[in-house]
């Protein structure tokens, strides 16, 4: 029976995330036999033979290697080859230094809303289209970069960058993203090019039960970083779901378009929504498994327990950006020197891609 006072995600009044917690519970049964496999360092047997063969072709690894562990998928043996390893390299901080320069806060009515967004290529941002619903809105907000905390190294000031919708602007509601310009250069004379880009690649960048990383703004907090207890879970199967996935990872609110990572810091989707946990009643959850009074969870969201995040694919995303209609002539030459560098070597180059500090 339900408590007076409590609220469900129906009554949030938010489309989205009505929408993305009835996908996840239709997943449910998968994303938690996922969650088991990953805590345990094992690839999921949801995942695919043809997703496998296609992750193990962008590895290092010799290809008499490979054909064995594709042939092993059956069995628990190739879960654990293919699985994770909590021995990383000491580059893996490094590179992930790296990767986070190209993330940033989305200030929006002088900083009281903000979400997160990251550099896709030259000069692009990407983020919501909830989080920008349009140019006007894009238009009156400014990107921030190096918004951190500087307790280690040599204090860096932040520089703030204006979006620019008029140079270019595509976004979509069901794909939930908006690709922006901003301003070449910041308000403290810093070139953008200074924080470098992460493309968004094709398919074989991760499998289900793989850690990731979240690097995001939170409530427009300081850069932060989900990163233990972070895996990804589960990949939409059907048609009308196929662009989402699922994975674990702390995320709060504004940190809406911030770039999930693989291991090796490539984006593999764009944070779009936390789904709460409710019970039988509908009722949201907070840590401890009580249903949440209404004035708790709007003023303190954060003490909600999560079943999952959604995000929307990189190769998804890929996929509609190259291909979208654009009217303006400039949009669309933007859009196609976008879809090459994508495409060029540099993109497969972290170092590369990032100009040294």
């Amino acid at each position: 029976m339900r408590e007076e006072g409590t609220i469900t995600i129906s009554e949030l009044g938010d489309k989205l995330a009505e929408a993305a917690a009835g996908r996840v519970q239709k997943n449910l049964r998968n994303l938690r036999r996922a969650l088991k496999y990953a805590s345990q360092g094992l690839v999921s047997p949801t995942e695919t033979k043809a997703r496998i063969e296609r992750y193990l072709e962008g590895q290092s690894r010799p290809p008499e290697r490979q054909r064995a562990l594709i042939e092993g998928h059956d069995d628990l043996g190739k879960e654990a080859l293919i699985g994770t390893s909590d021995l990383l390299s000491v580059e893996f901080l490094e590179a992930g230094q790296l990767a986070a320069r190209a993330v940033a806060c989305i200030q929006i009515a002088g900083g009281a809303i903000s979400g997160t967004g990251f550099l896709a290529g030259p000069g692009l941002l990407l983020t919501n289209q909830h989080v920008l619903e349009t140019p006007a809105m894009a238009a009156a907000a400014t990107a921030v970069f190096g918004h951190e905390e500087q307790k280690f190294g040599i204090p860096s000031a932040t520089s703030e960058y204006a979006l620019d919708p008029g140079t270019f602007w595509l976004a979509d509601k069901e794909h939930d993203f908006a690709l922006v310009a901003v301003s070449p250069v910041g308000d403290t004379g810093v070139p953008l090019t200074d924080f470098g880009w992460h493309p968004l690649l094709d398919e074989g960048k991760i499998l289900e039960g793989h850690p990731v990383s979240v690097i995001q703004h939170p409530q427009g907090r300081p850069k932060c970083i989900a990163l233990h207890n972070s895996y990804f879970l589960l990949l939409g199967k059907t048609d009308d779901e196929e662009r989402f996935c699922w994975y674990t990872a702390d995320t709060e609110r504004g940190s809406s378009g911030a770039p999930v990572f693989s291991r090796d810091w490539q984006v593999v989707a764009l944070h779009h929504k936390a789904v709460p946990k409710t019970n039988e009643d509908g009722e949201i959850l907070d840590r401890l498994g009580k249903p949440m009074p209404r004035a708790e969870y709007e003023r303190y969201p954060d003490r909600a327990d999560h079943v999952a995040n959604e995000g929307i694919r990189a190769s998804r995303l890929r996929r509609f950006i190259a291909s979208a209609p654009l009217e303006v002539s400039a949009h669309a030459a933007l859009r196609d020197q976008l879809v090459a560098h994508w495409d060029s070597p540099q993109a497969r180059s972290l170092r590369a891609r990032f100009p040294p500090i």
